[in-house]
């Protein structure tokens, strides 16, 4: 009996050891070193410090309008909008943007080369892009509650509720990005038109203001986006009650927002492996030497 237990319970073991060394552990790692290496990078520090210091300092200045009809200053208004495009921001658009770069620049036809390369290289990207989205969420939020008068009214309550939107709005944008970063062979692309899409996704999003105060059209746009429903989840877990009064149908609608969350995690976990792995079977050397020739003509 004892031979057999230990027998199982080695090849249990043994299989587990494999699991983490096909591709999660050394992608787990790459991902936490890569994020480290930002952190001693000057240009990387200043873009998260500068970016985070501006939104700070809007939602301080905007501190003392108060809305009539929920007595919430709009500075706690602005803080679950801009919580929720940061994750957005830096798991889905930061992202993309690293895919479409390092394809060109052949760093993902270095890993498809690899044992477990590609899975090694979508773990060590999801970790980075989720470290990161940390990093900036506690650049954000450590001020705005130091300086902001009932930034987080919903008490103690709200940070279960705070804490697994994040893991889902993560989750949401993440295989997103990996979509995109796909689709896009331009990085430059990104650049441009991604800046102009996610603007307007923002615009109507309700990120800086009620989402009621928008023609009915737009706020009806905004509920397809995951950017809204991150918001209005936030909204709902670190705001009083009276703050629903702003929102759309002037109520809260906590499980709608998981809801579409988990739907659009569904969506880019189903999309993304395939689009992935059709991207890894296009990469050779002769694509990337014409990518990069193409850069290079640019200049």
């Amino acid at each position: 009996m004892s031979e057999a237990v230990r027998g199982t319970g080695a090849r249990e073991r043994g299989a587990a050891r494999s699991a983490w060394g096909n591709g999660y552990g050394p992608g787990v790692r790459r991902g936490g070193t890569e994020f480290m290496n930002s952190l001693r990078t000057p240009a990387d520090v200043g873009y998260y410090l500068i970016g985070s210091t501006v939104f700070v300092l809007v939602m301080f200045f905007n501190r003392h309008t108060v809305d009539e009809t929920t007595g919430i200053s709009a500075g706690a208004f602005m803080l679950p909008g801009v919580l929720a495009f940061t994750m957005i921001f830096g798991a889905l658009f930061g992202l993309a943007t690293s895919v479409a770069t390092e394809r060109e620049d052949g760093t993902l036809l270095r890993a498809k080369s690899l044992p477990h390369g590609i899975t090694g290289y979508v773990v060590g990207q999801s970790t980075r892009a989720a470290l990161e989205v940390l990093l900036s969420l506690t650049l954000l939020l450590v001020p705005t509650l130091i300086l902001l008068d009932n930034a987080w009214s919903g008490g103690v309550r709200g940070v279960p509720r705070v804490a697994s939107l994040v893991l889902l709005g993560v989750l949401a944008s993440t295989p997103l990005g990996f979509v995109v970063g796909s689709l896009v062979k331009n990085p430059r692309t990104l650049g441009g038109w991604g800046f102009l899409l996610m603007g307007g996704m923002v615009a109507i999003s309700g990120t800086f203001f009620p989402l009621a105060l928008l023609p009915g059209w737009a706020a009806g746009l905004a509920q397809v986006f995951p950017l809204y429903w991150l918001g209005h989840g936030l909204r709902a877990a670190m705001l009083p009650e009276a703050a629903a009064a702003a929102e759309i149908n002037g109520s809260w609608q906590v499980w709608e927002s998981y809801a579409v969350l988990g739907a659009w995690a569904l969506v880019g976990l189903v999309l993304a492996p395939v689009l992935l792995r059709r991207m890894a079977r296009r990469e050779s050397g002769a694509s990337v030497s014409a990518r990069r020739e193409t850069a290079l003509q640019r200049y």
